[in-house]
C-alpha cells in the first residue's frame, strides 16, 4: 500500500489562494440575490392591493436566505455523495475545507433572518388574537393579520430549513472526523513483518535490487527532463539567476553580520529581560537564516521547471529537513545556552544542558534524514520493506540517542579515598524534571516493544513525538520566560518602567503588580494549553497547510473562539461594573451622604444597601451576557430551597438579620455596645456579620443573628450621654454639708459633666466605720466616662485633703480557722522525743500558734 503523490512545494504554498477563491465564490452566490433584489424596482399588480409598508423589507431577506439554502444543499449533497467512496486523508481534509464556507454562510443567513422573524412576530402580537367566529373585524386589520401571518410563516420556514442544514453539516463534519480518525488509527497501528524477523530481511534483500533499478530509472527520467523538456537554455538561465541571487544573499549576509548577526552577547546579561531577548534573537537567527538560504535555490529550480513532476516531494522534503535541523538547533541553543550559563533560561547544570542540546540536535538530524529518505522512497515507489526499514531505523536511532543521554547524565556514587565502600551522597531534593528520566526509559521500552511486535509506524511515531515534544517544551519555556520578564519589567513596583506606568495610569504600584501577576498567569495558562495541544495533537494531517482544527480531529475552534469572546466580554463587563460600583460608592460615602445631615450609622446603612443593589445589577448583566436566563436561576434557587432550609439555615438567618439591622437600625456604626461579654464600638455592619472593636483594639466578629436574637446593651442608642456614680466613705466626725459641697464642686469643675440635669450627692447609708456618700452625674459622651471618673476621684481626693476630711478606711475582718472536733475513739499521735543539743539536754519546744 503506497501513499498517493504529494502536492508540489508551490502548490502547497498556493493552496490558501484556492480556499480564498472558494470563499469569495460562495459569498458572491449568497449575496447575489440580495443585490439583485435591491437593484430591481418592486412593482405590484394593479388588481392586488398594496401590502403594508412594514412587511416589504422582510421578503428580500427570505429570498436571500433561500438562495443560501439552495447553495448549501448543493454543496452538502456533493460532499455526502463523495463520502460514499474510499478517500485518503488529503481528500477528507479537502471535503472538510468545503464545509467551512457553507457553515459560515448558513450562520450568517440565520443571524440575518432571525431579527426579521422576531420583528414580524412582534407586529403579529400587536394585532392581537384572531376574533371568534361571527365576530366583526375591520378589513384593514384582517388584511394586516393575514399578511403578517404569511410573513411569519415564510420566515419561520426559512429559519427552520437553515437550521436543518446546519445540523446536517455538523453531522457530515463528524463523519469526516470519524473517517480521518479511523484512517489515522489504521495507519498508526498497521502491522508489518517485525524487523527482528528473518522474513523481513529476506523481503528487504529482495527489494533492494528493485530499489536500485527504480533509482536508475529516476535518474534517467530526471536527466531526460533536464535535457529534453527544460533544455540547456533554461538550465543556463536558472544557473545565472542562481549566481546573481547567491551574490546578493552573500552581500546581505555580510551586511547583516556587520550589523550584529550572530553577534556574541556580553558575558553577563544586564537583566532577565536582556537574557530573554538574547535568547529570542539567537533562536530567530539560527532558525531562519539557513532555511531562507536553502529555500532560494529550491524556488529557482521549481520556477524554472527543473524538477521531474513525479519527484516534486524531494525538494519539499529537503526544505523540511533543513527547517527541522535549523529550528531545533536555534531553539535549543537559545534555551540551553551551552557554554553560556548566564543566558540559560532554565536552571540546569552545565553537563546536563550540554548533553540535552547535543542529544536533541542528533535526534533532529535523524528525523531530517528520515524525511528525505521517505520522500525518495515515495518517489521511487519503494516496496513496503524499504519504508519499514527507514522508519524502524529512525526509531532505533532516536532510542540510541535517548539511551546515551540517560546514561551520560546519570549521577554515579563518589568513590571513597581509601578505595573502600563508595561514599553515600547527601540526600538532595530531586529537580522538577526528575520525572522525565523514568518516562524516557518507559518510552524506550515502548518503542522497542512496538518494533519487535511489528508496529513500526507506531514506533516511528513515538520516537518523532518525543523529539518534537522536547523542542515544543523549549519553545514554551522561552515564551514563558519572555512573558515573565516583560511583566516584571513593566508591572514591577520597584522598576522604573513599572513606576512610570503606574503613575501614567493612576493606580498604586502594588495594584499594578497584582494586575501584572494576574495577566501573566492568564497568559501562562493560554501558552501551556497551546503547548499541550501541540504535543498531544496528531501530527501530519492535511500536509503543510493543515489548520489547528485539522490537527485536532475537527475541534470547532470557531465555537471555542465565540465562547472565549463571550466569556471575555462578560469578564470585561464584570470588571468595569465593579470599578464603577466602587467609584459610585466612594462618591456616595465621601461626597453625597455627609451632606445629607444623616448620622454615620444611617449613612452606612444607605451606602451598604445601595452597594449590594448595584452589585446585584452588575451580576444580572453579566449573567445575561453569558446567556443565562434569570428565570432558570430562579428555578434552580427554588430547587435549592430545601438545602438552604437545612444546610444553609444559619447563613440565611444571619443574612436576614443583617438586613433587619440595616433597616431597623437598633445598632449603628459607632455605637458602644456590650454583647456576649464583649464591650466595644461597632465599626462595620454587613449582611452576614458585624465587626466590634474592643477597648483593647481587638476586633470581634459577631454573626448578625446574635445581635437580633440575643441581649445587647447599647450605650448610645438614643444619645451618647452616660451616667457615672462615685461612692465615697468619710469618717463620722466629718461635716456632711462640707462633704456634699466639695463633691458637687468637684463635679461642676469637670468639663465632661453636664449641668442639666445637674450633678447630685446622696447620703446612701451609715456604715460600720463611716458615712457613705455617692456622687452622681451625667457625662456628655459615654466614651469619656472612664476618664471623667478618674479625674473626679483625683479632684475629690485633693479637695478632701484641703478641708481636712478623712476618708474612712474599709472594714477589715479577721477570721480564724477552727480545728474540727476530734473523735474520742481515734488514737492520738505518738509523742515525739524532744530534740537535744547535747545528751540529756533538750533544745526546747516551738511555741504553739
Amino acid at each position: 500500500m503506497h501513499s498517493p503523490p504529494t502536492p508540489s512545494f508551490l502548490s502547497r504554498l498556493t493552496s490558501g489562494r484556492t480556499r480564498l477563491a472558494m470563499l469569495a465564490v460562495l459569498a458572491a452566490l449568497a449575496l447575489a440575490p440580495a443585490l439583485s433584489a435591491l437593484a430591481q424596482t418592486p412593482t405590484a399588480p394593479a388588481a392586488t392591493p398594496a401590502a403594508p409598508a412594514a412587511a416589504a423589507p422582510l421578503l428580500p431577506a427570505a429570498a436571500a436566505a433561500q438562495t443560501v439554502l439552495d447553495s448549501a444543499r448543493t454543496v452538502l449533497d456533493q460532499v455526502e455523495a463523495t463520502l460514499e467512496r474510499q478517500l485518503g486523508d488529503g481528500e477528507l481534509g479537502g471535503l472538510r475545507g468545503r464545509l467551512d464556507p457553507v457553515r459560515d454562510a448558513l450562520g450568517e443567513a440565520v443571524r440575518q433572518i432571525e431579527p426579521r422573524l422576531a420583528e414580524a412576530r412582534d407586529r403579529l402580537t400587536q394585532l392581537g388574537p384572531k376574533p371568534a367566529e361571527g365576530a366583526s373585524e375591520p378589513a384593514e386589520a384582517r388584511q394586516q393579520r393575514e399578511e403578517q401571518t404569511r410573513v411569519v410563516g415564510e420566515l419561520d420556514s426559512r429559519v427552520k430549513a437553515l437550521k436543518v442544514q446546519q445540523v446536517r453539516l455538523d453531522q457530515l463534519g463528524e463523519r469526516i472526523t470519524d473517517r480521518r480518525r479511523q484512517l489515522f488509527t489504521a495507519q498508526l497501528f498497521e502491522r508489518s513483518v517485525p524487523i527482528v524477523d528473518p522474513r523481513f530481511w529476506i523481503q528487504l534483500s529482495e527489494a533492494l535490487p528493485r530499489l536500485g533499478l527504480s533509482a536508475r530509472y529516476l535518474a534517467e527520467d530526471w536527466w531526460h527532463h533536464l535535457t529534453e523538456v527544460a533544455g540547456i537554455s533554461r538550465i543556463a538561465a536558472a544557473s545565472g539567476l542562481g549566481v546573481i541571487v547567491a551574490v546578493i544573499l552573500f552581500w546581505i549576509y555580510r551586511q547583516a553580520r556587520r550589523y550584529g548577526l550572530y553577534a556574541t552577547p556580553a558575558d553577563v546579561p544586564a537583566s532577565r529581560l536582556a537574557a530573554v531577548k538574547a535568547a529570542i534573537r539567537t533562536a530567530l537567527e539560527r532558525s531562519l537564516v539557513v532555511p531562507i538560504l536553502a529555500a532560494t535555490p529550491l524556488l529557482i529550480i521549481e520556477n524554472f521547471d527543473l524538477v521531474l513532476p513525479r519527484a516534486q516531494p524531494i525538494p519539499f522534503a529537503l526544505f523540511v529537513a533543513v527547517l527541522i535541523v535549523s529550528v531545533t538547533r536555534g531553539v535549543m541553543q537559545a534555551v540551553m545556552a551551552p557554554g553560556a550559563p548566564a543566558y540559560r533560561l532554565v536552571n540546569l547544570p552545565d553537563p546536563f544542558a550540554e548533553a540535552l542540546f547535543a542529544s536533541v540536535r542528533m535526534a533532529a538530524w535523524i528525523l531530517a534524514t528520515t524525511a528525505v529518505a521517505l520522500a525518495f522512497a515515495r518517489v521511487m515507489i519503494a516496496p513496503v520493506a524499504v519504508t519499514v526499514f527507514i522508519t524502524g531505523l529512525s526509531a532505533i536511532g532516536i532510542c540510541v540517542v535517548i539511551f546515551l543521554f540517560l546514561r551520560g547524565t546519570t549521577e554515579r556514587p563518589v568513590d571513597s579515598e581509601d578505595g573502600g565502600v563508595p561514599e553515600a551522597s547527601p540526600a538532595i531534593t530531586p529537580p522538577p524534571w526528575a520525572w522525565t528520566r523514568p518516562a524516557l526509559w518507559i518510552a524506550i521500552a515502548a518503542i522497542a516493544v512496538a518494533l519487535v511486535a511489528g508496529f513500526t509506524a507506531l514506533a516511528g511515531f513515538l520516537a518523532s513525538r518525543i523529539a518534537g515534544s522536547v523542542v515544543i517544551a523549549a519553545v514554551t519555556v522561552m515564551v514563558l520566560a519572555f512573558i515573565d520578564a516583560i511583566i516584571a519589567e513593566w508591572f514591577g513596583p520597584s522598576t522604573v518602567r513599572g513606576r512610570s506606568l503606574s503613575a501614567a495610569i493612576g493606580i498604586r504600584p502594588d495594584r499594578l503588580d497584582l494586575i501584572g501577576t494576574l495577566f501573566g498567569g492568564a497568559l501562562h495558562v493560554i501558552i501551556l494549553i497551546a503547548s499541550a495541544l501541540a504535543v498531544f495533537g496528531p501530527w501530519g494531517f492535511g500536509g503543510a497547510g493543515a489548520s489547528l482544527e485539522d490537527a485536532l480531529f475537527g475541534v470547532r475552534f470557531a465555537e471555542l473562539r465565540s465562547l472565549a469572546v463571550t466569556l471575555l466580554g462578560a469578564s470585561v463587563i464584570l470588571a468595569v461594573g465593579i470599578l464603577m460600583v466602587r467609584a459610585v460608592m466612594s462618591w456616595l460615602r465621601e461626597k453625597v451622604l455627609p451632606r445629607t445631615g444623616m448620622d454615620s450609622g444611617l449613612q452606612n446603612s444607605v451606602a451598604t444597601i445601595v452597594g449590594y443593589a448595584a452589585f446585584a445589577l452588575v451580576a444580572s448583566v453579566v449573567l445575561r451576557q453569558i446567556g443565562l436566563d434569570l428565570s432558570n436561576i430562579t428555578i434552580i434557587a427554588g430547587a435549592l430551597s430545601v438545602g438552604i432550609g437545612f444546610g444553609l439555615q444559619s447563613i440565611v438567618q444571619n443574612f436576614v438579620s443583617g438586613l433587619i439591622l440595616l433597616a431597623e437600625r437598633p445598632i449603628r456604626v459607632g455605637d458602644s455596645i456590650v454583647v456576649k461579654g464583649e464591650e466595644g464600638h461597632v465599626r462595620k455592619i454587613s449582611v452576614r456579620s458585624t465587626e466590634i472593636e474592643t477597648f483593647d483594639r481587638a476586633t470581634v466578629i459577631l454573626p448578625n443573628a446574635e445581635l437580633i436574637t440575643g441581649v445587647v446593651k447599647n450605650w448610645t442608642l438614643s444619645n451618647t450621654l452616660s451616667r457615672i456614680s462615685i461612692a465615697v466613705r468619710v469618717a463620722y466626725d466629718s461635716d456632711p454639708d462640707i462633704v456634699r459641697d466639695q463633691l458637687i464642686a468637684a463635679a461642676c469643675e469637670s468639663r465632661y459633666i453636664v449641668q442639666d440635669p445637674p450633678p447630685r450627692v446622696f447620703l446612701m447609708r451609715f456604715g460600720d466605720n463611716g458615712l457613705e456618700f455617692e456622687l452622681r452625674g451625667v457625662v456628655t459622651n459615654v466614651e469619656y466616662a472612664l476618664t471623667t471618673r478618674s479625674d473626679l476621684q483625683l479632684t475629690i481626693l485633693s479637695r478632701f485633703r484641703q478641708h481636712g476630711i478623712i476618708i474612712a478606711p474599709p472594714v477589715q475582718s479577721v477570721q480564724s480557722k477552727a480545728e474540727p472536733p476530734k473523735d474520742p475513739l481515734e488514737p492520738g499521735p505518738a509523742p515525739e522525743a524532744p530534740l537535744r543539743d547535747a545528751p540529756g539536754k533538750p533544745t526546747g519546744a516551738k511555741p504553739a500558734r
